[in-house]
């Protein structure tokens, strides 16, 4: 599967996160492996032992029927970040892309996860949790790809294999009643598996982390997006990046053990609270120094309006916690995820 899931350097660490995903509205579930129905627990259950990405979106709160505020100020930012300095051109098309290859809405789902077992892993997985059909979702995916998909029993679900799709083509697995999975043969198995057989879900600091994780604070939005990594380094620029000051080396950020960050926005403000976790105060400390270094760096070398929005980026240490937390209202959140 390779590179087609929104996994990538820039995703996990941005508010571009907050459209990864989509699903479609629908009943029944008539071609079960089964016909057993199972409570599957959360979507987050469906990440098995071992994730090192760990994504949970609240696309109902940014997607539904209500939230045309906070749909149209995360597109916003969507669209300011593909077009900065290091912008890919599908980071503003993170939706599209989903229902794209799936010919599903991002509308009516009520919440995604998405699993790796590293960054940019080909483990990797999305899990939609929505009212629709066994039979809709395998038939809009068919016709969104152009290929035929055979189901096969697993454990008592049921994996849609595709036909001559090659090695980037989806899987898609009914894990239960209302969920889904979508991704590489082997993710979408293991998330049936933490169901249907005795596979054991995620566990440990990522899963710790992002049950922890949220935007935090009085008079602030609900967290509509959360994720967390055991490498956090992995999505930031490689050293050689021309972007990068000869001043500090960010593999000062190798220090950390997990990552995660929160965003959250009602349509007027945004906000983004990220932490790294370290392993002791003394390693907390040097990425804490670096993180407030590099912000000092870029206030200066940046534009008057992206200087004042750097302004209002916040960096504390405690103990062996480095906090990093952004307030700011959708134009100057676009201004600067512009510039990034």
């Amino acid at each position: 599967m390779h590179s087609r899931l929104p996994l990538g350097r820039r995703r996990l660490l941005s508010a571009g996160a907050a459209a990864v995903l989509a699903g479609l509205a629908g009943c029944g579930d008539p071609m079960s492996g089964s016909g057993e129905s199972v409570d599957p627990g959360e979507p987050t259950d469906q990440a098995p032992a071992g994730t090192g990405v760990l994504v949970r979106a609240d696309t109902a709160a940014l997607y539904g029927a209500d939230a045309s505020p906070g749909r149209e100020a995360t597109e916003r930012l969507l669209a300011a970040y593909g077009g900065g300095a290091a912008g890919a051109a599908d980071d503003a098309g993170l939706v599209a892309e989903f229902e794209s290859r799936t010919g599903l809405s991002v509308a009516d789902t009520d919440a995604v996860v998405v699993f790796a077992d590293e960054p940019r892993g080909e483990f990797a997985a999305y899990v939609v949790d929505g009212e629709w059909s066994e039979a809709t979702v395998a038939s809009a995916m068919e016709s969104a790809t152009g290929l035929d998909y055979e189901p096969r029993d697993h454990e008592g679900g049921t994996v849609y294999e595709p036909a001559g799709g090659g090695p980037d083509a989806d899987f898609l697995g009914d894990v239960a009643d209302g969920r889904y999975a979508v991704g590489s043969e082997a993710a979408v198995e293991a998330a049936i598996e933490t169901v249907r057989a005795d596979r054991g879900s995620a566990s440990g600091a990522v899963a710790d982390a992002l049950e922890d994780a949220g935007v935090a604070g009085d008079d602030v939005p609900a967290t509509s997006v959360a994720a967390a990594t055991d490498d956090p380094r992995a999505y930031l620029p490689p050293e050689d990046d021309e972007r990068v000051p000869d001043i500090a080396s960010l593999d000062v950020y190798e220090l950390a053990t997990v990552g995660t960050v929160a965003y959250a926005t009602d349509g007027s403000s945004v906000a983004v609270d990220a932490e790294l976790r370290a392993d002791s105060q003394s390693d907390a400390r040097k990425m804490a120094d670096l993180t407030v270094t590099a912000r000092s760096f870029l206030r200066n070398e940046a534009g008057e309006a992206v200087a004042a929005e750097l302004s209002n980026v916040a960096v504390e240490q405690d103990d062996d916690v480095v906090a990093v937390s952004y307030r700011g209202d959708v134009e100057g959140a676009a201004t600067l995820a512009g510039y990034l």
